[in-house]
């Protein structure tokens, strides 16, 4: 008897649903090749597994005897595969990478082909993040390096600079502030802004405009605190509040419900490639391509710090 593991896949949809149309949905195949697969599996077994009818599928008794044993094997394979998989990895080399939203804009593509280029060997696994974690998962470790915002406060943090963009703010299109070309912070007082669900205090302080040193009552007011980019311009597009964000939100979350005007009398967001520590061979690797295409694409870098 040699059962194949497709055909054992495939009679453990069916017993699963009890449902052939919905089974061979699942599998991507058509019912009468479904049928075929399991009316061939009975006959390597020598015994009926379901019984169909117009109008229902049942196992038999021996199909319900045989079930439990044909999912411990494909769960031991998948185990077994998986298992492998994770060891192939280990001894390849992995490089776990952070990110939110745009990433490093128009950067990412050339940065993530030149290292898959050089380095064929490694394998890169991308990790996207939330407003709650403006480490993007270096502070927990989950990843071993990032594209980050800075500033964050992460102890031990080493990073290289790939370019810094206006700030913006984000309104809807009615918005008064929507009709001028750029504003100022003078321009916001009395405005109502979003701020970051985070623990990171140099992070938050930056992104509701804490960081110019002016008091509060120069300030945007906070009203809305979320948690990621889709909440906040979810806020923005209802007109509930405005957003302090990077011009290139434009490009890369473009909506007709918001406009972004840029903050002309505030420092720029730093984008930056960041690791902890001293870091890996791997990570070095990374840093070192990311770099050189910097320095190399010098007019994708001039056209995002003028933000445009």
């Amino acid at each position: 008897m040699d059962v194949q593991t497709r055909r054992l896949r495939h009679f453990v949809t069916v017993a699963k649903t009890l449902h052939f149309t919905r089974a061979a949905e699942m599998l991507y195949l058509s019912q009468q090749g479904l049928s075929r697969s399991i009316a061939e599996l009975e006959r390597e077994l020598g015994l009926a597994l379901v019984e169909r009818t117009t109008r229902s599928v049942v196992l038999t008794e021996a199909g319900k005897e045989f079930l439990p044993s044909a999912q411990r094997a494909l769960a031991e394979l998948d185990a077994g595969a998986e298992a492998a998989r994770r060891l192939q990895r280990k001894r390849l080399g992995v490089l776990r990478i952070g990110f939110i939203v745009s990433s490093a804009l128009e950067l990412t593509s050339p940065i993530i082909s030149a290292f898959r280029s050089r380095h064929p060997e490694l394998i890169i696994e991308l990790e996207s993040y939330g407003l709650d974690d403006p480490s993007f998962g270096l502070l927990s470790g989950e990843t071993d390096v990032a594209f980050l915002r800075l500033p964050v406060d992460v102890p031990e943090l080493n990073h290289e600079l790939l370019f810094v963009e206006p700030r913006a703010i984000g309104v809807p299109p009615t918005h008064p502030l929507a009709a001028s070309e750029s504003v100022t912070l003078a321009d916001l007082v009395g405005q109502t802004i979003t701020a970051p669900r985070t623990a990171d205090a140099e992070w938050r302080n930056f992104w509701t405009l804490r960081d110019s040193g002016l008091p509060e009552d120069q300030l945007p007011r906070i009203g809305y605190v979320t948690s990621s980019v889709e909440e906040e311009m979810e806020i923005v597009t209802a007109g509930l509040a405005i957003s302090v964000t990077m011009i290139s939100m434009a490009r890369f979350a473009p909506r007709t419900s918001i406009v972004y005007r840029p903050i002309v009398d505030v420092p720029g967001s730093s984008l930056a490639l960041a690791w902890r520590r001293q870091g890996t061979a791997v990570t070095e690797a990374f840093r070192a391509v990311a770099a050189e295409v910097r320095d190399r694409e010098t007019d994708i870098v001039a056209t995002i710090e003028a933000g445009k």
